[in-house]
């Protein structure tokens, strides 16, 4: 009789242990419009996702015990968004054009650190309008929301989809960011065609220099001279500029890149790393440190519109904890912000 009781009760336990362990859904509802607009340069929205995984929205934290819950909308996304942008638009006074809303990021990630909740949003995307096959480009859209505190879950939800709508609903009165005319065929080519017009990876030799930000780098247009350097084996050991005072500023502290003899090095925890290009995109290999999190995270190349805290500091010391390793990355056009494709080794 005792071994039966016992044999249940650990039966018990690990069932409940095993369902532990199994991922809840958190269903979001985009919100509806706070107003109704009139005079819309569009009167429809239509959704292309381009993500890897169109079902996969990330991971948020539920009750006392942290569960991990894997974010869904339901209805649709796609369906809601549509949902959404039919509330908030007068259709008798809008115009006949569409937004075309190419959606290339939307995913939750929350980590839980000594008692405190870390919880992240990113946010990517095109929105174009038109219509008869023929777009402009309204607003790129590419952000990182950050929050943290004891609970973190609700408010991250809530500032996040109501960015989701402002970010939509500013569209529709909006004018184009460039002037070029887009075919559904050139949206889908959109990163070929973007390169094609950034110095950055059409000239054939870069401009040695140095380069304070990822928009000054893309152009090809130094913000300031190279006024010494030292090199040790293929990397940069001193490089020194003079600022617009006339001070002397390590590179190696306050840059972006360096272009020196054509060749370019981005710039990462202090260190300049030799960057290869291949016919459509620059690569290097760095060393990053994992997050208690498990996502792998750059101390630099990070562009985040702050919720609620000071970010900068609280992501310095999520990258110090973590183990650290080689990597291969990849630059990504888009923002400037760096991409890891593959993990080379470990460093002692």
């Amino acid at each position: 009789m005792r071994s039966t009781l016992t044999f249940l009760l650990l039966l018990t336990v690990t069932s409940i242990f095993a369902q532990s362990k199994k991922f809840i859904i958190e269903e979001l509802n985009l919100p509806d419009p706070t107003q109704v607009i009139s005079n819309s340069n569009y009167n429809k929205i239509k959704l292309q996702d381009v993500r890897p995984d169109p079902e996969d929205y990330g991971i948020v934290m539920k009750g006392v015990s942290d569960r991990k819950a894997k974010v869904k909308f339901s209805p649709s996304f796609e369906e809601q968004l549509t949902k959404m942008f039919d509330k908030g638009i007068d259709k008798s006074s809008a115009k006949d054009q569409e937004l075309f809303f190419q959606l290339r990021d939307l995913n939750y990630l929350e980590v839980t650190i000594d008692f405190t909740q870390y919880g992240y949003f990113d946010f990517k995307g095109l929105i174009f309008g038109g219509k008869d096959n023929q777009y402009q480009l309204i607003k790129k859209i590419d952000t990182t929301l950050v929050l943290y505190k004891m609970d973190v879950t609700k408010e991250m939800e809530k500032q996040s989809l109501n960015y989701i709508k402002n970010s939509i609903f500013e569209s529709v009165s909006a004018s184009p960011i460039d002037n070029r005319v887009y075919t559904l065929e050139d949206i889908n080519n959109y990163d070929k065609i973007a390169k094609s017009r950034l110095p950055l990876y059409t000239n054939q030799k870069l401009t040695d220099g140095i380069y304070l930000n990822y928009k000054s780098f893309s152009m090809q247009t130094p913000d300031q001279p190279i006024d010494e350097i030292q090199m040790e084996q293929g990397m940069i050991t001193k490089v020194i500029y003079m600022d617009d005072k006339g001070k002397k500023k390590n590179a190696k502290k306050d840059s972006y890149a360096v272009v020196y003899q054509g060749r370019p090095f981005v710039l990462y925890a202090d260190e300049l790393y030799p960057m290869r290009k291949t016919p459509e995109d620059f690569y290097f290999i760095s060393k990053l440190h994992e997050l208690p999190n498990g996502k792998r995270q750059f101390s630099g190349g990070i562009t985040v519109q702050l919720i609620s805290g000071v970010v900068g500091g609280v992501i310095g010391v999520l990258i110090k904890t973590g183990k650290a390793k080689q990597y291969e990355c990849r630059l990504d056009y888009f923002n400037g912000k760096y991409e890891i494709i593959r993990e080379i080794g470990s460093q002692k």
